[in-house]
């Protein structure tokens, strides 16, 4: 991405004037779907990690190289006295992650995250195995579910566990995958290099030279479902675009970082320009999704080009393809194309356009 301005185009004659399309449904965006009580008040009050540990009734959620504990298709919570600390890494803290659900008009138990690291695996699209080290925190684990009658318990990662997770179980994984790879990521002080001291739970650092404060960042990136904007749906198209990045047949919408100094709309006008050598306009947005990979927020929208021809920046992104809804149907359907899986927005901007579901990818 580069920082050249492309001006937002004024609607001219013959620019769409169609109601903006509908917002993306939460309940089909999988780390968006719905909230935890995050308890901010306690936190900002005192260290709510020191009451959690002391009170029996709280879990804790470990991840083991951004691997988490699963049985079935529910999150393996361990209770607090079976899992020790291990505070001592500075770069993997304790972070009081905020309550669960508890009875109607009641606050359920407090949830504490312990990180503890895991070989990276050889594959990128692999597992890692956290049990290749034997490290207490994930034996101890293992044990307390074992104890507790848990069967069939595994180990995976939020991209797979997404789309299958109860939301509420999701909403506490995608925060404490967040938040645990800014502590791992950003452990001293951006200003002078000290290493820096956990507070607020977990929920920020500060400088002990220069008493500076630093929280979890969190970094807003466009993506963006491009059509030609055709009055009739059966031959209006769909611009996908293929990553340097990607391996196969793999076509996805376009998308790219906010800059500073930017509007959403600015953004989407400069990201499709640089990328696709297209001016758009009818910018409309359509919903977010957190994406802790690491630390994103992603902001969905449609726009329609208005003028230039399709042409991929060769950088960034190697090939660009339009779809009618007939040919995107097929071409997912035969595999001529991979799209994005269920976990991303992607896809469901990609089910909005097309305007009805599609197939589960591996991706």
């Amino acid at each position: 991405m580069s920082a050249s301005t492309v001006p937002l185009p004024e609607p001219g004659p013959g620019a769409s004037s169609a109601p903006a399309p509908g917002r993306l449904s939460a309940a089909r965006l999988p780390f968006a779907a719905t909230a935890f009580d995050r308890d901010a008040v306690d936190r900002e009050l005192e260290d709510v990690r020191v009451l959690a540990a002391q009170d029996p009734s709280s879990l804790v959620l470990v991840l083991a190289g951004g691997l988490a504990p699963v049985a079935g298709d529910a999150l393996v919570l361990v209770p607090v006295g079976d899992v020790p600390r291990v505070d001592h890494d500075p770069r993997r803290p304790e972070v009081y992650l905020g309550r669960l659900p508890g009875a109607e008009g009641e606050r359920g138990p407090r949830v504490l995250l312990r990180a503890v690291p895991a070989p990276e695996p050889a594959d990128a699209d692999a597992a890692a195995e956290p049990f290749a080290v034997p490290e207490p925190v994930v034996v101890a684990v293992t044990a307390s579910a074992a104890a507790r009658g848990v069967e069939g318990m595994r180990w995976a990662g939020l991209r797979e566990l997404g789309p299958v997770l109860p939301a509420a179980d999701t909403a506490l994984l995608v925060t404490a995958q967040s938040v645990g790879l800014w502590h791992r990521d950003h452990p001293r002080c951006p200003q002078c290099g000290e290493p820096t001291e956990v507070i607020r739970s977990g929920w920020a650092r500060q400088c002990p030279n220069d008493r500076s404060l630093h929280f979890p960042r969190t970094d807003p990136a466009i993506i963006v479902a491009v059509s030609d904007g055709h009055p009739d749906p059966a031959r209006e198209r769909l611009l996908l675009g293929r990553s340097a990045l990607w391996k196969g047949n793999r076509f996805s919408t376009l998308a790219g970082f906010v800059e500073p100094g930017e509007s959403l709309e600015q953004a989407v006008v400069r990201e499709v320009a640089e990328e696709a050598g297209l001016v758009v306009g009818d910018v409309h947005y359509l919903g977010s999704q957190p994406w802790p990979f690491p630390r994103s927020l992603m902001l969905g929208c449609r726009a329609v080009a208005r003028s230039g021809a399709a042409v991929p920046d060769g950088q960034e992104i190697l090939e660009l393809r339009w779809f009618t809804r007939a040919e995107l149907r097929e071409a997912a359907r035969t595999g001529a194309v991979t799209l994005p899986g269920r976990v991303s927005i992607a896809h469901a901007l990609i089910e909005h356009w097309l305007g009805e579901d599609l197939p589960e990818t591996a991706w």
